[in-house]
């Protein structure tokens, strides 16, 4: 795929017949990879829907899906001669907006194009692909942490409650996640005639189970997450995703989520459309999706935090960063001329 990129690029972008197929071959690059990164789609897989799955809404341009939600329903008991209660039904619905991510408009001459030794299709991943499922992910979060503000369905983690009692809420202390956690997680939707079904967790959450003693996990596993770490894809018989992008699911924030089925839907419109063009010796692309996602059922989302409240400079908080500051954190110092080793040291 690389390779087949890059001679598009190379030897055939000054015809129109190359740009097309230059342009499928991005297309599917593109389309494959954010299948494979975005843990918001882990947690509700895509669906693929039309122009004819929409409506127009009332209130704007946009088009919106309409998603319905099951009615409540209940049975009892009779005499023979006894009558069921009367009840005129009606389904609860909800919208769904569509909107678009876009990558920014990436712009190289054709000559300095040849400097790079490593294949074009390597920017457009860094800078394309990366950039929309951040976006995506980001979205996600601002629903879900809008569900659990309005259900309240959020326990506090073990040591973080501890810590309160001690020294108050808000003093900027963080615990270290202990089984414990996880089974009151699970009990806030287990104990609604739901299940959970997979915890969202970020890495650096994660590596502190490898500090669970054998009382946690029993002789055979302990001496496996000693040797190899802990490799399993659930605990407690729970899904785990798991995701480095630790600005944007900040430390110390853990979710639980029902099965889709319980919990809403992420539409695509469009999936991943990759076009570009050359303007004498500019060569411009852009990546761009239409993409819908709807929490239908809020009460299906709970939240551990493992913090024991806001107000210190370390306390993790469940407030996003700002769209706009996803994906700026740089952690090479390239840029400012911090590479080793320098001349002078030769």
């Amino acid at each position: 795929m690389a390779n087949a990129l890059t001679q598009y690029f190379m030897n055939h972008f000054d015809t129109q017949e190359g740009q097309t197929k230059l342009a499928a071959v991005a297309q599917a690059f593109v389309r494959d990879k954010l299948r494979e990164n975005s843990f918001a789609r882990r947690i509700l897989p895509p669906q693929q829907v039309s122009q004819s799955d929409m409506q127009v809404s009332v209130n704007h341009d946009t088009l919106v899906y309409i998603d319905y939600i099951e009615p409540n329903s209940r049975a009892m008991s009779l005499t023979f001669r006894g009558q069921p209660t009367a009840r005129f039904i009606s389904g609860e619905k909800y919208e769904i907006p569509l909107f678009t991510i876009s990558s920014e408009r990436f712009e190289k001459t054709e000559q300095e194009l040849l400097a790079y030794r490593y294949p074009i299709t390597k920017v457009i991943e860094d800078n394309s692909v990366r950039d929309i499922q951040e976006i995506e992910d980001h979205r996600f979060l601002v629903y879900v942490e809008a569900a659990v503000a309005a259900t309240g369905n959020i326990v506090r983690g073990e040591q973080a409650t501890e810590d309160a009692a001690l020294n108050g809420a808000g003093n900027g202390l963080r615990g270290t996640i202990q089984r414990s956690d996880f089974i009151e997680l699970c009990k806030v939707l287990d104990g609604s005639r739901r299940r959970l079904d997979k915890i969202l967790i970020c890495e650096t959450d994660f590596d502190d189970i490898m500090s669970w003693t054998i009382e946690d996990f029993g002789d055979d596993v302990q001496g496996k997450v000693t040797i190899e770490g802990f490799k399993y894809d659930t605990i407690f018989g729970r899904k785990i995703v798991r995701t480095v992008k630790t600005d944007i699911l900040a430390p110390g924030n853990i979710y639980g989520f029902c099965s889709p089925e319980w919990l809403g839907k992420f539409l695509i419109l469009n999936n991943t459309r990759f076009f570009l063009d050359k303007e004498v010796n500019l060569i411009w692309w852009q990546a761009y999706e239409d993409i819908g996602m709807g929490i239908g059922n809020v009460a299906s989302i709970a939240k551990l935090e493992l913090y024991n409240g806001q107000g210190g400079a370390d306390d993790s908080s469940d407030t996003l960063i700002a769209e706009a500051d996803v994906g700026t954190q740089v952690f090479n110092q390239a840029g400012a001329g911090v590479t080793f080793p320098t001349v002078n040291q030769f």
